[in-house]
């Protein structure tokens, strides 16, 4: 009985700790990766601002050919959403427009197996020259007090991350050929 009182103890103690180590990390996420463009600001806001058009390259579904997608009924204004599910990946979620300005889209994220989140795209033109625009990718990623949670806050950005490298080279490949066809 004594034994088992002593490993009782030494449970509840370890999860105090293991919680007030949690309580210390940051309650919050941010995730932000960003690529220049060469196409002027209006052209990559129409791509970005359009739902429709995020089948192109958004990286969760490039990756899986056989992902079922859905749009809003209006793919071009707040409230507009890309919902998919992916076959081979099993991945799924939703991304809702919350805000389109002219240099900044507002977006939530409910991706499968995370909290809701918050991000969007910031726009800036190139000052020197008008055809390149710099675009960034962004998400603040909210944690639960759970310790389990906070700790895996730590890895997030190694998850999301390579993500939005990837769906920012492909945005990158899909506009500027968009935007300078070849001519045969």
């Amino acid at each position: 009985m004594r034994l088992i009182k002593m490993f009782l103890f030494v449970l509840i103690g370890m999860f105090a700790v293991v919680t007030i180590i949690g309580l210390f990390i940051p309650s919050s996420v941010k995730i932000s990766r960003g690529i220049i463009i060469n196409a002027d600001s209006a052209t990559v806001h129409n791509e970005l601002s359009d739902v429709k058009n995020w089948n192109k390259w958004l990286p969760w579904i490039t990756t899986d050919s056989g992902a079922i997608v859905q749009l809003s009924p209006v793919t071009d204004a707040t409230g507009s959403y890309f919902k998919w599910k992916g076959l081979k990946h099993q991945s799924s979620g939703t991304l809702t427009l919350q805000q389109i300005e002219p240099d900044v889209i507002y977006l939530t994220y409910h991706l499968q197996d995370m909290n809701k989140a918050e991000g969007g795209f910031r726009l800036r033109s190139s000052s020197t020259i008008k055809q390149e625009t710099e675009v960034q990718w962004f998400m603040e990623y909210k944690l639960k007090w759970y310790p389990w949670e906070r700790f895996y806050g730590i890895f997030v950005d190694h998850i999301i991350g390579p993500a939005f490298d990837k769906g920012l080279e492909q945005l990158k490949t899909y506009i500027e050929a968009k935007a300078n066809p070849v001519s045969s």
